[in-house]
């Protein structure tokens, strides 16, 4: 059976809330609630991202006798335009009520159409398991050609209860942090700081464990920094971020926190990083109470917060152990090259 896929109006409120739909209903069994509230879809979706060109897309079930079309799946087809213009990032959901009968393999197929045409070559997707298992996920991709190009433990700690151990954290931060010092803003980096936070930006990619992702460096500019701000505060985005700042003034380490205003319920580490020559002082500890702090300082509602980390990335992970942090599920990245 073929199953025809239509491009979806972002700009059409009730077509937009089906296709957020159908990713509820797909996320749904995860061991805590991702999926981004309707409040937040809503406005974010349709909202230009200067970082990459977005399409959705849909498979629609046959017309009822209301006349009522309903979505059975969708994808999210994203193009970056800054940097690796290689590469495509596609997203896939069915409705658990309609799985297995091709049309995943639709949605991925159109995906792949779109890169071909767009002159690309790569398609890189996740897909989520519960650990050491498989799920529908990894097991679709892999069954059309996806390898398993990385592989990283999801964890969430609950803020509750583990604010009440980061005290003697801070005093073991203390002790060794010597001359570094800690600079903190929420959203807007201050001007005095853009240039290094775009140098330590560029360098993100080289830190961090790739594995077999095809992904190239990234070059961060303070326009390209800028823009991304001036978004995030269109969407009502938050952001928490704080920087390592060495003793000869070079900022050598940056972790943030992210949240939506419209649902604070969850928040979300994005960059984490500390040069590799600056490491042994505790400055990655430093940097996640100091983040973890404000976001608890400005948003005593937020319950949770998520974070992912490569396996083989053990500095990390052994922070996160030691701020609450516990494994939740396995983020695992399939990509394709095209022939």
């Amino acid at each position: 059976m073929g199953f025809e896929v239509t491009e979806v109006d972002v700009r059409d409120e009730a077509v937009l809330r089906a296709w957020w739909e159908v990713g509820y209903a797909a996320s749904a069994g995860r061991p805590y609630d991702p999926w981004p509230a309707w409040a937040v879809s809503r406005v974010a979706l349709p909202t230009h991202n200067p970082e990459h060109e977005m399409t959705l897309t849909a498979v629609l079930d046959d017309v009822d006798l209301t006349g009522t079309v309903a979505m059975v799946g969708t994808g999210m087809y994203l193009e970056p335009v800054n940097d690796n213009p290689h590469l495509v990032m596609a997203d896939v959901f069915v409705h658990p009520d309609h799985r297995r009968q091709g049309i995943g393999t639709a949605l991925l197929g159109d995906a792949e159409r779109r890169t071909r045409a767009a002159g690309r070559s790569t398609v890189l997707g996740e897909a989520m398991a519960a650990p050491g298992a498989e799920s529908p996920g990894t097991l679709f991709g892999r069954a059309r050609g996806y390898e398993v190009a990385s592989t990283e433990t999801t964890k969430v700690v609950e803020l509750d209860t583990a604010e009440s151990t980061w005290q003697d954290l801070g005093r073991e931060v203390a002790e060794h942090i010597g001359d570094y010092r800690v600079v903190s803003w929420v959203s807007e980096c201050p001007a005095e700081l853009l240039d290094g936070y775009c140098r330590l930006l560029t360098t993100f990619l080289d830190e961090i464990p790739l594995r077999d992702l095809d992904l190239e460096s990234s070059k961060w500019t303070p326009v390209r920094v800028r823009a991304g701000e001036e978004r995030l505060r269109t969407i009502g985005r938050e952001i928490h971020v704080a920087a390592v700042v060495a003793p000869d003034g070079t900022m050598v380490g940056l972790s943030d926190v992210r949240l939506n205003l419209a649902d604070p319920r969850l928040a979300e580490v994005g960059v984490t990083l500390v040069h590799e020559a600056h490491r042994g002082h505790r400055l990655g500890l430093a940097l996640k109470l100091a983040t973890h702090g404000a976001l608890r300082a400005a948003h005593p509602e937020t319950g949770l917060v998520v974070t992912s980390n490569a396996d083989e990335n053990g500095p990390m992970n052994v922070e996160n152990a030691r701020l609450g942090y516990r494994a939740a599920e396995r983020l695992v990245e399939l990509q394709k090259r095209l022939a």
